[in-house]
């Protein structure tokens, strides 16, 4: 809890949606203000939240990620995204997101170190994507062994 004057008291709290972006930190502050009679009105300040995309030189591709302003003034302040996302704490990064892609930066550079080309590179460190087993499979009908099968007579129409 932070008393800034007489003004209001704020308190913090990370929302559920903090994890999928970048928030550095940031979140939602909750206070009250105070009139000049003294009566207190609950106010809450929300982070300014953009939709931004950065080019990572590490993972060679545009990553688009929800972004505070804060965190955007941080990205320039470290010399770029990549710096930004490498040379912070993971303290200071507030999100599984970008944890998670602090990590999978950091398997790359090894992999970078080792020799790799970017394709071995992809074939290893990237997830692959999932084979569906929901594919829609159309079924042919055509022949009689289902209709005897399922107690349907066969029409023929001429």
């Amino acid at each position: 809890m932070v008393q800034l004057g007489l003004r209001f008291i704020l308190q913090k709290a990370i929302p559920k949606r903090a994890h999928t972006g970048i928030y550095a930190g940031k979140g939602i502050m909750m206070g009250h203000v105070e009139t000049f009679s003294g009566k207190k009105t609950k106010r809450s300040w929300k982070p300014n939240v953009q939709r931004k995309k950065y080019y990572s030189e590490v993972l060679e591709k545009t990553v688009s990620y929800n972004f505070t302003t804060h965190a955007m003034r941080c990205i320039d302040k470290a010399g770029g995204f990549d710096n930004y996302i490498l040379n912070t704490k993971d303290s200071k990064l507030h999100s599984r997101a970008a944890i998670d892609l602090k990590k999978l930066m950091n398997k790359v550079l090894v992999c970078k170190n080792e020799g790799m080309e970017i394709d071995e590179i992809k074939v290893k460190v990237f997830p692959q994507p999932k084979v569906s087993c929901h594919q829609y499979i159309p079924k042919d009908y055509t022949d009689s062994f289902y209709f005897d099968w399922r107690g349907r007579k066969q029409i023929v129409h001429c």
